[in-house]
C-alpha cells in the first residue's frame, strides 16, 4: 500500500521533477559516478531511479543500467527522454531480479520512503553480487531536516518518511542496518553543496514535484503549502533576489564480501 501511495505521489508531475527539481542535485550524482569508478560492461541497478537523470549518467559511461522505480510517471518519463538504461516499474522492497545480479546498486534517497526501509537495504544486498558495491544517500543536512520539519506535518503521516523505523542519516544505525542486510563493510561520507535559485518563485516551484511536497498539497492545499514554503526560502534570499540553499547528502558505500 505504502508503495502505491508514494507511486502516486511521485508521479503526480514528472516533467517538473525532472526538468526543474532533479537536476538540482547532479552534483550529487556525478561525486558518487567519480567514487564508483564504474567499467564498461558494469551491471548496474539504480533503485529508486526517478526520472532516471543518474541511470542516464551512468549507462552513457559504459554501465548497462537498470532503473527500478515505484513511480510509473516516472518511469514512462525516463523510458522517453533518458532511454540509455533501461526501466522497470516496480517497489524497492520486492525487486523483480534474482540474487546477486548486480555489480553495483545505487539508492539515491530512496530507502528512506520503504514502508520498511530495513527490508529495501535486505533487498539490495540480495541482488548485489558477491564482491558488488552499493551505494545508499539520504538527506542531511540542517537546512533539509528544516524544510522537512515545515512540510511533512502539512501532510498525513503515512504518505511521509518516518524515520523512527530507522534514521539514515544516522550514520551508526545506518551503517548496524546495512551490516545486518548482508554488506560485509561499510563507509561513510557527506556530499556537502549549494543550490542556486534565481528567485524564490525558481525555489518554490522547484519542490513542488517531490513526493512530501505532493502529498502536503493534497491534504492541506497548495496555496498552504506554497505559503510555507516561500516563508522558508525568504530567509535564504539574498540582496539580488536569487536564493541559495545548502545540501549534504549523507552516502553510504558498502560492500558484499560474499
Amino acid at each position: 500500500m505504502r508503495a502505491t501511495v508514494q507511486g502516486e505521489l511521485w508521479s503526480s508531475d514528472p516533467q517538473g521533477w525532472a526538468e526543474v527539481a532533479e537536476g538540482r542535485i547532479r552534483p550529487l550524482y556525478e561525486r558518487v559516478l567519480e567514487r564508483l569508478h564504474l567499467r564498461p560492461g558494469t551491471r548496474l541497478l539504480d533503485a529508486g531511479c526517478g526520472s532516471g537523470l543518474f541511470a542516464e549518467f551512468a549507462a552513457r559511461g559504459g554501465a548497462h543500467v537498470i532503473g527500478l522505480d515505484v513511480a510509473p510517471g516516472l518511469v514512462e518519463y525516463a523510458r522517453r527522454r533518458r532511454s540509455a538504461a533501461g526501466y522497470v516499474v516496480d517497489d524497492i522492497e520486492h525487486m523483480p531480479f534474482g540474487d546477486g545480479v548486480f555489480d553495483v546498486v545505487t539508492a539515491f534517497n530512496s530507502v528512506l520512503y520503504a514502508g520498511d526501509p530495513r527490508r529495501a537495504l535486505a533487498e539490495i544486498a540480495r541482488v548485489t553480487a558477491p564482491g558488488g558495491r552499493a551505494v545508499v544517500t539520504v538527506g542531511a543536512g540542517p537546512e533539509q531536516a528544516e524544510s522537512a520539519a515545515l512540510i511533512n506535518p502539512m501532510a498525513r503521516h503515512d504518505e511521509v518518511p518516518d524515520r523512527s523505523t530507522l534514521d539514515l542519516a544516522d550514520a551508526d544505525a545506518a551503517r548496524g542496518a546495512l551490516l545486518d542486510a548482508g554488506f560485509g563493510s561499510v563507509a561513510v561520507g557527506d556530499i556537502a553543496f549549494d543550490v542556486d535559485f534565481t528567485s524564490e518563485d525558481d525555489a518554490v516551484a522547484a519542490q513542488l514535484p517531490a513526493g512530501p511536497v505532493a502529498a502536503a498539497v493534497r491534504h492541506s492545499g497548495r496555496a498552504a503549502v506554497e505559503a510555507a514554503l516561500r516563508s522558508f526560502f525568504t530567509a535564504r534570499s539574498r540582496i539580488d533576489g536569487t536564493v541559495r540553499m545548502g545540501l549534504v547528502f549523507r552516502c553510504y558505500f558498502a560492500q558484499r564480501t560474499r
